[in-house]
């Protein structure tokens, strides 16, 4: 990347989840390190994400997309929530440019919100999907004319080669002005090789474990995996800490065993020291998640969102690198037989 100093940048983010907003504060950092100007438009939970890890930031609200996973069919959730989808486009896109106008923007950044653009300024493409896995292939051909059409530079949030965490999603074919801008993670940045899984540099001869739960992505899929990790788990002798992911929510909504450590939310200095004192991490395969894992080089146990194809080809491809160890959401009653495992597997290995 090249930076300008003074450049007012719009950086516009999804509200599906908050890794969007994570890793978009990773990238803020590094533009305002170098003298450029950031500004902020998103809506949702990741609006109040951004309010709470930026007070002191010009921050817009946009209409919310407020994406949902209501069942295992991806064709289905998209199909049900593609019309409010293009009306929010459609609203954000006469938002923006007012904005920009207003505001005096230079440069548009929109990670993943298809209205924020304008023909006037450059615009930048942020995502590590380039190449999405759609059940149809003219939907995928629709999606890269749409994009090449309004964005004139693609910024991939990993680094380029083979090794890559997202693999095939961000492959460069079919676009100009692809640059990949290394991982963004408000924890640091992983190197490589990636830590394996069975790495035996842990501390698996605990025979309690400190284990972190850590939630994100939209609902109801978010609140069915709390739910089936808290049936898994309870009882467990494993020291248990639960990141639930909602920063609009102030006080517990419902009961959790009495022994576990509860936060609704957890910034990024709270996040980092949970994470550190964790011995295993048990989250969504969602892709700012995954960074932020391998930023501090902790082993993880992903549970993709059913349904949703990037999550299930992350996690996959994690478990097949030896990157992670992959459970399907049905699977997680077995999750302490996966624990074991890791335990058991890395003593083996010393």
């Amino acid at each position: 990347m090249k930076y300008s100093p003074q450049r007012r940048n719009l950086i516009c983010v999804l509200d599906w989840g908050l890794g969007h907003a994570s890793r978009s504060l990773a990238l803020a950092q590094r533009l305002e390190e170098a003298g450029e100007v950031v500004l902020w438009a998103s809506a949702g939970a990741a609006l109040d994400f951004l309010r709470r890890e930026r007070p002191e930031a010009t921050i817009f609200a946009l209409p919310a997309y407020a994406v949902r996973y209501p069942s295992t069919s991806m064709i289905g959730n998209v199909l049900w929530q593609a019309p409010r989808w293009l009306r929010v486009a459609l609203r954000e896109r006469s938002m923006v440019k007012e904005l920009v106008l207003r505001h005096r923007i230079d440069r548009i950044i929109s990670d993943n919100r298809f209205g924020c653009y304008d023909p006037g300024i450059p615009n930048v493409w942020l995502s590590h999907q380039l190449h999405p896995i759609v059940p149809l292939g003219w939907v995928g051909w629709a999606y890269r004319r749409f994009l090449r059409r309004h964005y004139q530079f693609f910024w991939v949030p990993d680094d380029d080669g083979e090794d890559r965490l997202s693999g095939k999603l961000s492959a460069p074919e079919g676009y100009m002005e692809v640059v990949y801008v290394g991982q963004l993670s408000r924890l640091g940045r992983a190197t490589l090789p990636y830590p394996n899984f069975l790495h035996p540099g842990r501390s698996p001869q605990k025979k309690h474990l400190k284990l972190l739960l850590l939630l994100s992505g939209p609902e109801p899929m978010r609140n069915r995996l709390e739910e089936a990790l808290v049936a898994a788990l309870h009882g467990t002798d494993h020291a248990v800490t639960l990141v639930r992911g909602l920063p609009a929510v102030q006080g517990p909504a419902k009961a959790f065993p009495t022994n576990w450590i509860i936060h609704q939310f957890a910034d990024a200095e709270s996040l980092r020291s949970l994470l550190v004192a964790a011995d295993l991490v048990v989250c969504r395969s969602g892709y700012s998640t995954m960074m932020d894992l391998m930023a501090v080089g902790k082993p993880m146990i992903l549970i993709p969102t059913p349904g949703q194809t990037e999550q299930e080809y992350l996690a996959r491809r994690a478990q097949e690198k030896g990157w992670a160890a992959m459970l399907h959401q049905p699977e997680v009653p077995a999750l302490d037989v996966v624990i074991d495992y890791w335990k058991t597997a890395s003593v083996k290995k010393r």
